[in-house]
């Protein structure tokens, strides 16, 4: 069995009662699989075991348990009914003891992360800069009209900003901000759709006027870009990078502090000009772009569902290395991080929910072996 911790990890959120959604819905899809039985019997004893004995229940009865659950059909029914299947079989499992509170043994000597010292995770906001300079802050106004731009509606709905371009005045250009901690939904004049992620910044005029559409980002931002064949949809990434399309779904990896681009394609066809090399994109498929060497490397077969997790209120950590791992959690949580000695070659494997506080996602790193301290905003990573 593959990610053996992080399934354990799930098991334990899942069994005190904190795992997400996602979370729970991610250990039942492995129990469906009714792969790795033995691995899943072995795993769940050991954590039984390093339970408190409770003179209540009946060990004989254990062995019973585990065989019943790994072996009832419960592969053939339907996803709804397998769903409470499968979170009955967890809870009479590792449940049989009576008791609520239990640690792995590998967590034994690892100090809770302290509730004063949390830090809440990140949420929906943004700052819209106008074109006089001024800003408005998107975070906490109700629904309605932000303000009027030349005849051009700014709206507020739901959570997202759109344009109603029925004015015929001239055209003003407007920047959307996400500061760290923050992501948020555009609707652009065109129809375009862009989820914005944490420390991103996209400009984009009031309405789309002339042969294309030119849109600048930087950071990362998921697009559905609204077809017109007739005038290309183009993001401008640096003088020197864009990327041209039609009408597609593609997520977009810039931000300024790293050293690579990285462009994935969902659906439809891109075009990605680097200097003076082209490449078109097929769904699927990803190119990265080193910033500083112009040198380009096709990744034929990704997992876009990684890799749009973020828009989807998640943190993937899948096959991604420690260093990337921490500065997508300073982004969301909005904190310092301190390395005191070389980051430890670790390669993650998993995802949680972006809805959890700091503590939940430290507890995960501290599972995969990282050794670190946080002292308020800022997470020193230690030997």
């Amino acid at each position: 069995m593959e990610a053996k911790e992080y399934y354990r990890f799930l098991l334990e959120r899942y069994y005190n009662g904190s795992a997400t959604a996602a979370e729970e819905e991610e250990l039942f899809a492995a129990l469906r699989t009714g792969e790795d039985e033995e691995d899943w019997t072995v795993m769940i004893s050991e954590l039984h075991a390093a339970a408190p004995a409770d003179p209540a229940y009946n060990p004989s009865l254990y062995e019973q348990q585990v065989d019943s659950i790994l072996q009832q059909p419960v592969r053939s029914m339907r996803p709804v009914i397998l769903r409470y299947v499968a979170a009955a079989a967890i809870a009479l499992l590792i449940g049989a003891t009576g008791y609520f509170a239990w640690q792995r043994v590998s967590r034994k000597a690892a100090a809770p992360i302290a509730a004063a010292a949390d830090v809440k995770p990140g949420k929906n906001g943004a700052v819209l800069t106008l074109a006089d300079g001024s800003e408005v802050v998107l975070d906490s106004l109700g629904n309605g009209t932000v303000t009027t731009q030349q005849g051009t509606r700014v709206i507020l709905s739901n959570g997202q900003l759109s344009y109603d371009a029925a004015g015929t005045g001239a055209v003003s250009q407007n920047t959307m901000t996400t500061p760290r901690g923050r992501k948020f939904r555009l609707r652009l004049p065109d129809g375009t759709n862009v989820w914005l992620n944490a420390a991103s910044a996209i400009s984009y005029p009031t309405a789309f006027t002339g042969n294309i559409r030119s849109v600048t980002l930087t950071g990362e931002a998921y697009f559905e870009v609204a077809a017109n064949k007739n005038q290309p949809f183009i993001v401008q990434l640096s003088n020197e990078t864009s990327i041209r399309v039609l009408g597609t779904h593609f997520n977009i990896h810039a931000y300024p502090d790293e050293n690579n681009i990285s462009t994935t394609l969902m659906e439809g066809a891109v075009r990605v000009n680097i200097q003076q090399q082209t490449s078109l994109l097929k769904p699927g498929q990803q190119l990265d772009i080193n910033k500083k060497s112009g040198a380009t490397a096709l990744n034929n077969q990704v997992d876009t569902l990684a890799i749009i997790a973020w828009k989807n209120d998640l943190l993937n950590f899948q096959d991604k290395k420690l260093t990337t791992v921490i500065s997508m959690i300073a982004r969301w949580y909005d904190i310092e991080v301190v390395y005191e000695t070389t980051p430890p070659d670790i390669t993650f494997v998993g995802e949680i929910g972006s809805d959890v506080n700091l503590s939940s996602v430290l507890n995960f790193l501290r599972e995969s072996g990282v050794h670190f301290r946080l002292e308020n905003r800022t997470l020193i990573i230690g030997k």
